[in-house]
């Protein structure tokens, strides 16, 4: 009987409070009179019982909260249609925003992130954060706003368009707002900085996304700052906001001085833990405040299991590892933090005093998979994109958490998954919620996981029609290239027509205009059915932008854009191939003891291959050909260490080719390689610790390993170290394009040593965000050699070449495309001498292939370049 009436009481207060319905005030306070033990008074719609005789305000110990009446100080409902404010990321590359994305579905859109420029990895220093956006993220954000049309197009259908400052690793900010807090004269520089970015962009206005509250190990002197005290239900002394909160508010206030008629806005963690480190005055000066009403279950690893973003409440000791002490909170309790009318807690009397018209909840577009840990051994669960969640099972959209009298959440536990998530019902509740208590509309993270606007399973679909929005969205047509394929590089004898094709469908209309262009050169398509054929006849050998074009019945456009090379052929014999050379080109051999080592090329030609020699210490060995066609030879060293061999390779006309490889001889350290490791099998691994041996390397799994998780490509094998033992530079291994590396993990690469932020594989760590710079790394053993040269093959924005010389030589770089035309001047002549870098921003050229020439005194060095960006 006891549970009964328990459960009964939390459903009454639970009811009141969503409904913001409230008892009588008590008699109002009066300033400077005296109230006995019992005596009760009201103050800013909050009844008060004095504990004891005080003259003090209520607010003090002395005064014991009974929480809100009358309207509870909540103010007026928000008059105004609901919002829908999507936030659009810069970072997700499997989403073609340009074509796909239609700015209608949404009456705002944040445009996320723009970050400040971070110049270390140390917080405590002098000058981590400077008043200057990092260049990286402001070319992402701009080219959303411009390069995919995302302002253009929203400006055409009314809705509104800011930019996101801030986010979940954006710790210059928070370093800002920290240092910074009261000093006028700084604040007013960055509010210059951010007035003049809208303004010269013509947005509409910015979001402000203070985060980065906890710790980042990758960052030296950060620290979590969770659970700061603002009062409490035993009366505890408010600590106040965080510096850096009160720096947001004057930063606000500025904004707002200088920007009266534009959107400031913020978004702010939803419950006490991080939510009390902000400061409630920076609402005076915000359009609205978005609680982010998510995560509240899944991003740490003692979690309890069950729905991250519930609109209701959830009674007590309903989920595994949901307490009194872990409890899983849910928007309604969220609203009534911010709105100051939530139970008295160990660290926090209440909560803000925001009005409720000021306030947005939150949709994710995302759950969690709680039968699996979060890839790369991060924290918590493993996050699920909505899109991803229908994909593997359609039903989910309309599946709800039998643990919910309401239906609302979602909750798949299918497949060996338990994934908790929002339903397109439960995400249409709460913008009618949201409209039925006043408040100011839903933010959404983010808009790129929904499925297909049109289709049933739709999130955005479904709040759009709970707000009453049922206007159908025009798809854009489907456009995909068949020939020819992009950087596809084109041989002929002499300039001639290249045959275009590609098709162009559309799902809800019909395509109405069709054309392939070259540049601004239009080119007539020829239609058959869904195919569209034309012919292109280049001017000259180049490199060449073709782009097709479609256009429905209702005006909507696509484009796809290859690029091809048209290269010349080479009408003169061209010399022989030499491939799959072994040792491979920096490998590591062991040998218990010295023996033989097989020397191997594979060498083609266009007609005959005339002699194929290896030159190794001096010597040079004839090769011969085994059974597998492969060249091969010889040769017995007399220590260990470091060599090269060069492979001269000629045929019958004459023409050669050379080819220089160098290796290490290392004597085989006993426990050291994986001889008497398994190597890993597609199997289950249910026991964590196991050690496999896989390409090379040895891996350990963090936890039960599925068949299809392999080693080097799942987050749950964890890299241990090569089979053949730890090669390391200044304490650490040199990168590898192949290896996976989780935050923190640390790498040595051009002399320099660098940490991971996050997961990443194959980003280059000088050229890339997923590195930051962790030390240099000077005279490297082995790793110096006279006129070496190290070319990058591979680049996105930046080239880095590195030069090693043991006297003045001079030099001079350049970068042709494949006509031989010269493109960019790398490095003008001067002299070099010892170890340089040179490195070059290359970010105005195409992607394509190119070749470098790298002048050294009289030497020529040529080397393939690739852009990729």
């Amino acid at each position: 009987m006891k549970k009964i009436v328990f459960l009964l009481v939390l459903f009454l207060s639970s009811f009141m409070y969503a409904q913001y319905q409230f008892p009588t005030c008590y008699p109002a306070h009066e300033p400077g009179k005296t109230y006995r033990q019992g005596e009760k008074a009201s103050l800013n719609g909050i009844n008060y019982t004095a504990k004891w005789y005080t003259t003090a305000a209520p607010g003090d110990a002395s005064w014991q909260n009974d929480g809100a009446c009358g309207d509870g100080g909540l103010g007026p409902d928000y008059p105004g249609p609901q919002r829908i404010i999507g936030y659009l990321p810069t970072w997700i590359p499997d989403y073609d925003i340009k074509n796909n994305f239609n700015p209608e579905v949404v009456t705002n859109i944040n445009v996320s992130f723009l970050m400040f420029k971070r110049n270390n990895s140390d917080y405590n220093s002098a000058d981590f954060g400077s008043i200057a956006f990092d260049d990286f993220q402001l070319r992402k954000v701009d080219s959303v706003l411009t390069d995919c049309k995302v302002l253009e197009k929203a400006k055409a259908k009314n809705v509104k368009v800011s930019v996101a400052l801030g986010g979940a690793t954006d710790y210059a900010f928070l370093w800002l707002m920290t240092k910074y807090y009261n000093n006028d004269q700084k604040l007013e520089e960055i509010a210059n900085l951010l007035v003049n970015y809208i303004n010269a962009r013509q947005l509409d206005g910015i979001d402000l996304d203070l985060e980065c509250w906890w710790a980042d190990k990758a960052i030296a002197g950060t620290s979590d700052q969770g659970g700061r005290i603002r009062g409490s239900k035993w009366g505890d002394r408010d600590q106040g906001p965080h510096p850096a909160a009160i720096g947001m508010t004057n930063l606000s206030k500025k904004l707002r001085q200088k920007m009266p008629n534009k959107l400031i806005t913020a978004a702010v963690f939803g419950t006490s833990w991080y939510g009390n480190n902000y400061d409630a005055d920076v609402a005076q000066y915000m359009d609205w405040i978005g609680l982010m009403t998510y995560d509240f279950t899944g991003s740490w690893d003692k979690s309890p299991i069950g729905p991250h973003s519930s609109l209701h409440k959830l009674p007590l000791n309903t989920y595994p590892k949901q307490n009194a002490d872990n409890p899983i909170y849910s928007a309604q309790d969220a609203l009534e933090y911010w709105l100051g009318i939530a139970p008295a807690t160990w660290n926090h009397d209440g909560g803000f005093g925001v009005k409720k018209a000021k306030l947005a909840i939150g949709v994710p577009m995302y759950g969690y998979d709680f039968s699996q840990k979060k890839p790369g051994g991060g924290n918590g669960a493993k996050f699920v994109p909505y899109r991803d969640i229908i994909a593997e099972f359609p039903n989910a959209a309309t599946s709800y958490d039998q643990k919910d009298p309401k239906k609302l959440n979602g909750h798949v536990a299918l497949n060996n998954k338990n994934i908790y998530f929002d339903t397109p019902k439960q995400a249409g509740e709460k913008i009618k919620y949201t409209k039925n208590y006043g408040h100011q509309g839903v933010i959404i993270w983010e808009l790129t996981q929904d499925v297909d606007y049109n289709s049933s399973s739709s999130i955005l679909k479904a709040i759009n029609e709970a707000a009453g929005n049922n206007t159908p969205i025009n798809k854009a047509p489907v456009v995909t290239w068949k020939t020819p394929t992009d950087n596809l590089v084109i041989e002929q004898d002499v300039l001639g027509a290249v045959a275009l094709k590609a098709t162009a469908t559309d799902s809800d209309g019909t395509v109405n205009a069709f054309s392939f262009k070259e540049g601004a050169n239009v080119i007539t398509a020829a239609k058959n059915g869904n195919d569209y054929t034309a012919s292109f006849t280049p001017a000259s050998f180049g490199e060449y932008a073709l782009t097709a074009e479609a256009t429905d019945d209702k005006n909507a456009t696509t484009t796809k854009t290859i690029r091809i090379t048209v290269k010349q052929k080479n009408t003169t014999n061209p010399a022989p191939v030499i491939s799959n050379v072994k040792p491979l080109d920096g490998s590591i051999i062991e040998q218990t003891t010295l023996t033989e080592v097989q020397l191997e090329a594979a060498v083609t030609d266009n007609s005959a291959v005339q002699g194929v020699t290896f030159t190794i210490q001096g010597i040079t060995i004839p090769a011969f050909t085994n059974p597998a066609g492969v060249y091969a030879a010889t040769w017995t060293p007399s220590a260990f260490g470091n060599y090269s061999f060069t492979i001269v390779a000629t045929d019958d006309e004459g023409a050669s080719s050379t080819k220089t490889v160098t290796f290490t001889l290392k004597e085989k350290s006993t426990g050291g390689g994986c001889d008497n490791i398994p190597a890993w099998e597609a199997k289950t691994y249910a026991q964590a610790g196991t050690e496999v041996s896989h390409n090379g390397d040895v891996y350990k799994n963090k936890w039960y390993a599925s068949a299809g998780e392999e080693p080097g490509k799942s987050g749950v094998w964890q890299y241990i170290r090569p089979c053949g033992g730890v090669v390391t530079f200044c304490g650490v291994e040199e990168w590898r394009s192949d290896r996976v590396y989780n935050s923190g993990d640390k790498a040595y690469y051009m002399e320099k040593i660098y940490a991971a932020n996050w997961w990443t594989q194959g980003s280059t760590p000088s050229s890339s965000g997923d590195w930051s710079f962790d030390s240099d790394c000077p005279q490297t053993p082995g790793r110096s050699a006279v006129n070496e040269v190290k070319p990058q093959t591979l680049v996105k924005d930046f080239v880095n070449i590195q030069i090693n010389t043991e006297e003045e030589v001079t030099g001079k770089i350049e970068l042709y495309n494949l006509s031989g035309q010269l493109v960019k001047t790398i490095m003008n002549p001067r002299a070099l001498n010892g170890k340089e870098v040179i490195r070059q921003n290359i970010s105005d050229l195409r992607n394509g292939i190119y070749v470098y020439k790298i002048f050294l005194n009289n030497e020529v060095i040529t080397q393939k370049m690739v852009i990729s960006k």
